[in-house]
């Protein structure tokens, strides 16, 4: 009896082992997100998604932490949790803002095509519904753009932009897409997050179409427009960034005093790569140290 008593105690330790093991790995291969959304719910303090019907589509968006409101934006095809390393660190100390993009994540698309102003004012909407009235931006690609969009069309509501990965023409791409990467049919197999997080899963093909046109064919913003910029504005990107270096360094001389900084070693996705250095720049210029 006491035998067997042992290798079932064995039995359930391996198990127990191998389940942390794979629990592990299959975290580390997702660069951290699963981990995190097992601590948003054991942390009980983090309110559940919550919606916004606004401007034709159903936003989600999740709330985290407490203090200084600043809004954390994914980029092109990400979710709130792709941010999920600068959430947790901002959280400490502000009251975090994380939605999921128009048709992206667990938000629903528009009748229209997609366009960058049309999310710029879906995040002002939010901002309302939440009675901020002004708030820090820290964006990633797409959402860095967003980022700029907000600070040169609603001064007021945005006291400093993180524009991490951006660009302002179509023209600052090292790749751009081509006609050929849209076409309904031609559209490749949707994402696995896609399929488990729309709310409408075989509307792929054609938000597939629509964001390979924005991409495209915007944004379109020139000096003048990037001029009008009044917020404090960091443009951050990896030295082996998919915006090329000329172009970044343009964007940041174009803006009126905006500081540029460029990390050695990272590509496009530094925020999930990178989330060391990408944080701590971060930090800094929201507390204006640096």
């Amino acid at each position: 009896m006491a035998g067997r008593r042992g290798l079932t105690i064995v039995f359930w330790l391996l198990a127990i082992t191998l389940g942390v093991y794979d629990w592990v790995r299959f975290d580390q291969a997702n660069l951290g997100a699963p981990g995190f959304s097992v601590d948003k719910f054991r942390a009980g303090r983090w309110p559940g998604g919550r919606r916004l019907q606004t401007h034709g589509v159903s936003l989600y968006y999740r709330t985290f932490g407490a203090g200084p409101p600043v809004l954390v934006l994914h980029g092109g095809l990400g979710y709130l949790e792709t941010m999920h390393a600068q959430t947790a660190d901002l959280a400490r100390d502000h009251l975090v803002i994380a939605p999921d993009s128009r048709g992206q994540g667990r938000s629903s698309d528009g009748a229209g095509p997609l366009r960058y102003a049309d999310m710029a004012d879906d995040m002002v909407a939010l901002l309302d519904r939440l009675h901020v009235l002004r708030a820090d931006v820290v964006g990633w690609s797409d959402g860095g753009i967003i980022g700029l969009d907000m600070a040169m069309r609603y001064p007021d509501r945005v006291r400093r932009v993180v524009a991490i990965g951006a660009n302002s023409d179509p023209t600052g791409l090292s790749v751009m897409p081509s006609a050929a990467d849209a076409g309904g049919a031609a559209a490749p197999a949707a994402p696995a997050s896609y399929r488990r997080l729309s709310p409408d899963p075989a509307h792929w093909p054609v938000f597939y179409n629509r964001l390979i046109e924005m991409w495209r064919t915007q944004p379109h913003y020139s000096a003048a427009d990037l001029a009008r910029i009044r917020a404090p504005v960091l443009i951050m990107a990896g030295d082996h960034d998919v915006i090329r270096r000329e172009h970044t360094d343009a964007l940041a001389r174009a803006i009126p005093g905006a500081r540029e900084v460029i990390l050695p070693g990272v590509g496009h996705d530094g925020p999930m790569t990178a989330p060391g250095p990408v944080n701590a720049a971060v930090r800094r210029f929201l507390t204006g140290t640096s």
